[in-house]
């Protein structure tokens, strides 16, 4: 109950004698929870919605290769363009020397996010950031 009232939501039980009870959970419409990709670098938390990640891989410094200014890294044959985080988000410490690809696909496009530690499949409520963040690139 905490939990739902914590995100402004409510919750309601409905008991009729040999019908049994309906329970209800009311959250806001600016609210909604995804299946995702919890992932770390350094001290930060990253979630990558699950419906996007196809696999994730290891990355070692032997494994990297660079075309015009890109990252790429050899996933099943096909060599694929990838980012680190860490480096976008400017978050300080070092990179470990086996870092995880979390491997994203959009359409037709293949993706990867270089993190320090793909921490597993979590439940992740989201809701829109509003006018400060809507400008920010990199964040959604």
């Amino acid at each position: 109950k905490k939990s739902i009232t914590a995100l402004r939501g409510s919750i309601t039980l409905d008991s009729q004698k040999g019908r049994g009870t309906t329970i209800r959970i009311t959250l806001p419409l600016t609210l909604a929870i995804i299946e995702g990709l919890l992932v770390a670098v350094g001290d930060a938390s990253y979630v990558l919605p699950m419906s996007l990640v196809e696999e994730c891989v290891e990355l070692t410094r032997q494994d990297v290769s660079r075309a015009n200014g890109n990252r790429l890294i050899p996933v099943r044959g096909e060599l694929v363009p990838y980012m680190r985080l860490r480096e976008w988000f400017a978050v300080d410490g070092e990179t470990p020397p086996i870092e995880q690809i979390a491997i994203v696909t959009a359409g037709e496009l293949r993706f990867g996010f270089a993190v320090d530690n793909v921490i597993g499949q979590h439940q992740t409520v989201i809701k829109a950031l509003g006018n400060l963040y809507q400008d920010v690139e990199g964040i959604s």
